[in-house]
């Protein structure tokens, strides 16, 4: 067992050594399958997807490889692999390409949908000039409908490149000030917990933007509340995710990403068919929903470095996001 595998299960090596391996990993029997098969072919096998419950820790999706090992027909070599890294990293390429694609679709929309939209709206108030109340309703409906096209173009517009303005924040302020406008307006009705390490320090990043970030996580999972019968909690956590290291682009050096902010909430969870999409544009979950929000949050935590993480079941959503310190290693 080598020192990733340590850090992964969570255990150390002296204590798992001449013990079989469902003393670390629950037993498995893709894990049980593998090895057999391996002995038997003297052949490497894979398998992809792989559930597996590690003591005192969640689930996982993991890959698995087992090889023969030289010299010892009888013993093999049992290497996992996390699929969270690999998703996130794939995540993170699909961000740049959907936001890429965006930001053209923006210009392209503020230019050629909002100014006949400003002549649809002026026409609508300049014919209820003589019309009955009755009448009126339809030329309202019509400035209604009119502002809300303008408010979605808005928003796909915030896709477009916007300067960031980076110095050092504290994140535990940013979360203080999201949860007090929460409180006081859309989520008056729930109950807030905060679990802070205080020990962590400030993060570089832009502070408008990361309020921005945060405060439509509350919003959305004030919303997964609202129908919610007995307790309405959304906790809010802040700690170390000590050995997560990712190279974030491939002319970018390796970077830590310790930092970890998450947004849980006791809600139904998240439909499994939205899941794996919901940081994608228009991909919701709401019959009133844009599906823009999620894509935004996702722009901007990966504009500064960072990459968001959805667990999701019946009694509990958490939306994990890393941030990371600007430390290089070799």
């Amino acid at each position: 067992m080598n020192h990733a595998a340590e850090q992964f299960l969570n255990v150390s090596r002296r204590y798992v050594q001449n013990h079989p391996v469902s003393i670390t990993l629950i037993k498995n029997p893709a894990i049980d399958r593998l090895i057999k098969q391996t002995i038997a072919t003297k052949t490497t096998m894979v398998e992809h997807g792989v559930h597996i419950e590690i003591m005192n820790q969640d689930a996982k999706d993991v890959t698995v490889y087992t090889a023969p090992f030289v010299h010892y027909t009888d013993r093999v070599v049992l290497q996992i692999c996390d699929d969270f890294a690999v998703s996130q990293l794939n995540q993170k390429v699909n961000f740049r390409n959907v936001t890429r694609s965006i930001s053209h679709m923006a210009a392209l929309m503020a230019h050629e949908i909002k100014n006949p939209l400003s002549g649809i709206r002026g026409a609508a108030q300049l014919l209820e000039d003589g019309l009955s109340e009755n009448d009126k309703s339809l030329t309202n409906l019509i400035v209604s409908e009119v502002e809300r096209i303008k408010n979605l173009v808005d928003r796909i517009a915030m896709f477009d490149e916007y300067p960031m303005k980076f110095e050092a924040v504290n994140i535990h302020s940013v979360l203080d000030y999201v949860r007090n406008i929460a409180e006081k307006g859309f989520a008056s009705h729930i109950q807030f917990e905060t679990f802070y390490d205080p020990s962590l320090p400030n993060v570089q990043g832009d502070r408008e933007l990361l309020i921005q970030v945060f405060l439509n996580l509350i919003k959305n999972a004030a919303e997964a509340l609202e129908n919610q019968k007995g307790s309405r909690k959304i906790r809010m956590i802040t700690g170390y995710e000590p050995g997560f290291i990712m190279k974030i682009s491939e002319n970018s050096q390796k970077t830590f990403l310790p930092l970890a902010i998450t947004i849980r909430d006791n809600g139904p969870g998240i439909p499994e068919s939205i899941r794996q999409h919901l940081f994608e544009p228009f991909v919701t979950g709401r019959s009133k929903g844009t599906g823009l929000g999620l894509a935004l949050c996702g722009k901007i935590i990966n504009d500064h470095g960072g990459i968001i993480d959805i667990k999701s079941q019946k009694g509990q959503t958490d939306i994990r996001i890393f941030m990371p310190l600007k430390i290089s290693i070799s």
